[in-house]
C-alpha cells in the first residue's frame, strides 16, 4: 500500500486535499464542485477510447443523455417503489450499455474508422436531441412520465434509499460518492491501460492491420473499450440528473457534444489523471464565464482548444503535472 502511495503521490494528494474540501466550504460550493466532478466520468470515457486507442467519437453525450432519461422514466414511472432510487440507476446503466454495445457494433464491425466514426456519432447525437426536442405535446409520455420537449424531465426521486434520511444522495453524501466513484474509476482505468488487452487497443491505435494479423481480434477489443466509454458517459448522464433534479435535450446538443473534446484534448488525453483534474478545473471556468453569457464560455473554450492542439499537443495539465513530478524529484535528489 505504501509502494502504491509513493508511486502516485500527485493523485494522493490531490484526493486527500478533495476530501478534506466539505470541512472547509459551506454547501454551495460543495454542491459546484459535485457538479464539476459530475462530468469527469465522461471525460474519462473519452480519454480511454480516443487517447488510448484513437477513436474520436462525439456521441459521449448521447451516452450521457440516455442515461439521465432512463433514470429519470424509470424512476418516475416507479415512484414509491421500495429502493427505486437504487435499482433504476443500475437499469439506466444497462440501457446505456446495451445501446453503446449496438452502437460500437455497427461502427467496428461495420469497418466505420477515422473521423467517420465522429461523424456518424454526432450525427447519433443531433438526431437524438432533435427527436427529444420535439416531444413537448402531452402524447410524448412514457407511462406516467412526459418528456417535455425542451423544458426536459424533472420529478424524479434522488438516488438512494428514499425511505432513510441519510441515505439520499445529496450534499455531503452526493460529494464523497461521487469521488469515491471517480476514485474508483481511475484506478480500474489504468489497470484496463496496463492489462493485456488494454495494450492491444492501444496498437491498434498505432496499426490496426498489424494487430489484426496477429491474431487478435481488434473489432472486439474496441468493442468493450467503446462500451466502457459509454457506460462512464452515463454515469455522467445520472449523476448529472442526480444533482440538478432535471434534464434537457441541450445535455446532448452540438456544443455539449464538442465540450468533453476539448475538456480532454486540452487535458491531457493520454492520462486519466490530467484529464479528471483538468476536466473539474474547465468546467469550473466555463462555469464562471458563462455568468456574463454562455457565448465567452463557447469562446474561450474554443481558443484553449486551438492554443492545446497547436502549442501543447500532449495536454496542458500533463504538462503541468509532469513539471511539478520533475521538480519534486530535483528537490528530493
Amino acid at each position: 500500500m505504501l509502494n502504491l502511495i509513493k508511486k502516485n503521490k500527485l493523485p494522493f494528494i490531490s484526493f486527500l486535499i478533495l476530501s478534506f474540501f466539505p470541512i472547509f466550504i459551506d454547501s454551495y460550493y460543495l454542491s459546484n464542485i459535485s457538479y464539476f466532478m459530475c462530468w469527469t466520468f465522461i471525460s474519462l470515457g473519452l480519454a480511454l477510447i480516443w487517447g488510448i486507442g484513437g477513436v474520436l467519437s462525439f456521441g459521449q453525450t448521447v451516452f450521457f443523455g440516455l442515461a439521465g432519461y432512463s433514470f429519470a422514466v424509470i424512476s418516475i414511472n416507479f415512484l414509491g417503489v421500495v429502493g427505486v432510487g437504487i435499482w433504476s440507476v443500475f437499469l439506466a446503466l444497462l440501457i446505456t450499455s446495451l445501446f453503446g454495445l449496438i452502437v460500437g457494433y455497427f461502427l467496428f464491425y461495420g469497418g466505420i474508422y477515422d473521423v467517420f466514426i465522429g461523424i456518424v456519432t454526432l450525427a447519433i447525437t443531433l438526431v437524438l436531441e432533435t427527436f427529444l426536442q420535439q416531444t413537448a405535446g402531452p402524447e410524448y409520455t412514457i407511462g406516467t412520465a412526459r418528456l417535455n420537449g425542451f423544458n426536459g424531465m424533472q420529478g424524479m426521486p434522488t438516488i438512494g434509499f428514499q425511505e432513510l434520511k441519510y441515505g439520499r444522495l445529496e450534499g455531503f453524501t452526493q460529494y464523497y460518492f461521487i469521488l469515491t466513484l471517480a476514485i474508483l474509476a481511475l484506478i480500474l482505468l489504468y489497470k484496463f491501460k496496463n492489462s493485456k488487452l488494454g495494450l492491444i487497443f492501444l496498437a491498434t491505435k498505432e496499426d490496426r492491420n498489424r494487430v489484426a494479423s496477429l491474431g487478435y481480434n481488434v473489432q472486439k477489443v474496441q468493442l468493450i473499450a467503446f462500451v466502457i466509454s459509454s457506460l462512464l458517459a452515463g454515469i455522467s448522464g445520472i449523476l448529472y440528473t442526480n444533482w440538478g433534479g432535471y434534464i434537457t435535450p441541450s445535455s446532448m446538443g452540438l456544443v455539449s457534444a464538442a465540450l468533453p473534446v476539448v475538456w480532454v484534448a486540452a487535458s491531457g488525453k493520454k492520462d486519466f489523471f490530467s484529464v479528471f483534474i483538468g476536466t473539474i478545473f474547465l468546467v469550473w471556468l466555463s462555469q464562471m464565464l458563462a455568468i456574463n453569457g454562455a457565448q465567452f464560455a463557447i469562446i474561450a473554450m474554443g481558443l484553449i482548444l486551438v492554443i492545446s492542439t497547436r502549442f501543447f499537443p500532449d495536454g496542458i495539465i500533463l504538462m503541468f503535472k509532469n513539471k511539478l513530478i520533475e521538480k519534486v524529484k530535483w528537490l528530493q535528489s
